[in-house]
């Protein structure tokens, strides 16, 4: 199939030119004639499937057909994760329409309100933005959201992962009527399930994952070594494949900067990218990357989430991912567009057990490799891995209820049943005593035994006994 079998516009069929697209993925395939056709879309793809251009071209093509020459107000949105994912999604759209008159903009977090105050004010036919930014606008009545028909949410996952379902609402609120909706994710789970029951309507379903792996085509591998050899390995396997570039996914901003400084050192050019960078920073960074200025990008998962490097042939985990899902979004950074692709996970053995969880959930099987010198004392490791479990520490709490009373023992009456020989012995009579340095004989008065009555004789003392009373 081609585009113009499609029933795309002119106009954009000459932007695809341009690009040199030739032939649609198979989610561009899908789902661009059911977006022609105003029906709700709810698409299951990797990253790197070609879903910017699946949902941006019907809507580009629908929107320049009832273009006016007054003040347009926002007719398209397009709800996004992070500001790098708006970033690069807002250029795409600037590409494929280049031969119309629709203009585009993006609103993120992380800058001053005042420039985006000033945008919002110009001309806007789609709108990019992230959850959160836009709320704050729409509290502030800097934006009109009423004249809305079209709306996207790409990445859903990863925006619910975030915490984004308050402002979300408050964007939903904000539209005249319900927009034809899309909602893309890169995995199918219970939140992304509940979300298209309450924002579709009779929604056209695909999931193009199984048909992706085809052409997906990633290798997965896996080195078993020890935590402190992983830098080293890094800087060997990068420098064991000097031609190509790679991004190195780490879980923490801290660890971003420590590999960062550490490969800085070994002579790569390099940078980092994480959260506690300004947008500039990053941007300009991915744009390093992008014109091979830097050969290495050691990123953490939130901030790589929009990064699309052409041709990118390798990434690396230097720790293994909190989730499957952001694994998924990692591997999905190599291998775009039906190119290869390496995967390399660096695995020590406290992510064992991680690793394990994420091949039975993805049902296959990675690729195990060994490096000469790097993780010689993992083989027993990874035969029989232990899971370490911490004792937690007895907690030291002072005050009135900090501690309990000290039990103090009571001592043991010591009786002549225990055996103690320094327990005297009550004389007995006849027994030889030592009495004033003389040796005496004791003598104990006998008791004389009580008397006993009758029956008859009890009676009459009782008798007599209570006569007397009365």
């Amino acid at each position: 199939m081609n585009f113009k079998e499609l029933n795309l516009s002119k106009e954009v069929l000459d932007a695809l030119k341009t690009c040199n697209y030739k032939h649609p993925t198979p989610i561009q395939e899908k789902i661009i004639s059911q977006i022609l056709k105003n029906k709700d879309v709810q698409a299951i793809a990797p990253t790197g499937s070609g879903k910017t251009a699946a949902f941006s071209l019907p809507i580009i093509d629908k929107l320049k057909k009832n273009l006016v020459d007054d003040f347009r107000l926002p007719r398209a949105l397009i709800l996004v994760p992070t500001r790098e994912l708006a970033v690069q999604i807002d250029a795409s759209i600037k590409k494929y329409a280049v031969h119309t008159d629709l203009k585009s903009a993006t609103i993120f977090g992380g800058t001053k309100m005042e420039p985006q105050v000033n945008k919002l004010k110009k001309t806007i036919d789609i709108l990019v933005a992230t959850p959160g930014r836009l709320a704050e606008h729409i509290k502030e009545k800097n934006v009109n959201l009423l004249h809305i028909n079209t709306l996207v949410l790409d990445e859903a996952d990863t925006m619910l992962e975030m915490g984004f379902s308050e402002e979300m609402a408050v964007i939903f609120d904000s539209f005249a009527t319900k927009p034809q909706t899309m909602l893309f994710s890169a995995t199918l789970g219970e939140s992304i399930k509940k979300l298209g029951e309450k924002i579709l309507t009779s929604a056209f379903c695909v999931n193009v994952d199984k048909n992706q792996k085809e052409t997906h085509r990633i290798v997965q591998s896996v080195y078993y070594i020890n935590k402190e050899e992983k830098s080293s390995l890094v800087s060997y396997l990068i420098g064991k494949n000097y031609q190509q570039q790679f991004i190195v996914f780490t879980r923490t901003k801290q660890t971003a900067e420590e590999v960062f400084d550490y490969l800085l050192a070994s002579g790569l050019k390099c940078d980092s990218l994480h959260g506690d960078k300004t947008h500039g920073k990053r941007q300009l960074a991915i744009q390093k990357f992008r014109d091979n200025e830097i050969q290495v990008l050691v990123a953490t998962d939130i901030t790589a989430r929009g990064i699309d490097i052409k041709g990118l042939e390798y990434i690396i985990n230097y720790d293994i991912p909190n989730s499957v899902d952001d694994y998924i979004h990692r591997i999905g950074r190599t291998g775009r567009a039906g190119l290869d692709g390496n995967a390399i996970s660096l695995v020590s053995s406290s992510e064992i057990y991680s690793l394990k969880v994420i091949e039975r959930k993805l049902h296959m099987k990675f690729v195990v490799v060994n490096e000469e010198g790097y993780g010689k004392d993992m083989i027993d490791v990874i035969k029989s891995p232990k899971i370490n479990v911490k004792k937690e520490a007895k907690r030291i709490v002072t005050g009135a209820f900090g501690h309990n009373k000290p039990k103090t023992k009571t001592k043991k009456k010591i009786t002549k049943r225990d055996g103690n020989p320094k327990v005297d012995k009550k004389p007995k009579n006849g027994d030889k005593v030592m009495v004033d340095g003389k040796v005496r004989t004791v003598k104990v008065k006998e008791k004389k035994p009580k008397k006993k009555i009758d029956s008859a004789t009890f009676a009459k003392v009782k008798k007599s006994y209570l006569s007397s009373k009365r």
